[in-house]
Formats: C-alpha cells, sequence, structure tokens
C-alpha cells in the first residue's frame, strides 16, 4: 500500500474517533493537531504540520524584517552589528524574563 493509500485510511479512521470530533467543535484548527496521536496518525498529522509550518514561518519571517526596518530607522545613529542583533533578539522572540527570580539571584 502506498503513502497516500495509508492517508486515506488514516482520514476515514480519524473522521470516526469521537475525542478529535469533540476537540475540533472547541479548539481552532492549528491546536487540534496537538491532540491527535502520531502513533495512530502519523501520515496526517506529517501532512498538517508541514502545512502549518509554511505559514508560521511565512509570518516569522515578515515579523523579523518589519522590526528589522523599524529598529533601523529608530536607532541608525547608534547602530551597531551587535547591538542590532540584540534588538531584533529581544524583539522577535516570545521569552519573557523573571525578573523576580534574577532579582533574588542578584542579591
Amino acid at each position: 500500500m502506498n503513502q497516500k493509500a495509508y492517508g486515506d485510511l488514516e482520514l476515514i479512521e480519524m473522521q470516526k474517533d469521537q475525542a478529535l470530533q469533540l476537540k475540533y467543535k472547541s479548539k481552532p484548527i492549528t491546536e487540534i493537531w496537538k491532540f491527535v496521536p502520531e502513533s495512530k496518525y502519523p501520515e496526517l498529522k506529517n501532512a498538517a504540520c508541514r502545512i502549518i509550518l509554511i505559514f508560521g514561518t511565512t509570518f516569522l519571517c515578515e515579523s523579523f524584517y518589519s522590526t528589522l526596518k523599524f529598529v533601523k530607522y529608530k536607532h541608525r545613529s547608534v547602530l551597531t552589528n551587535q547591538y542590532l542583533e540584540e534588538l531584533l533578539r529581544s524583539a522577535v522572540t516570545n521569552y519573557s524574563p523573571n525578573f523576580k527570580e534574577l532579582l533574588r539571584e542578584v542579591k
């Protein structure tokens, strides 16, 4: 059996899965794939992740270049490569430091 046939069979099985149907009704489409077991639906999960990844990486690239343009315009008089890298890294990351913990470590 080829890969497409496995994917078709997985899709049929997935359509009958009651637990996933409930998730489908209550979660956004990108969140549903977190709950799909890869052991049970490997072909479908792999295909869905590849499709979702395209949109995520496109958004990140556009966000990065937009931030780069803003930073270069705003800070062009004091801009060094290291400073630019630090500004861009802090602008596009989702990391949020735990300031209380950092202050405790300093004391």
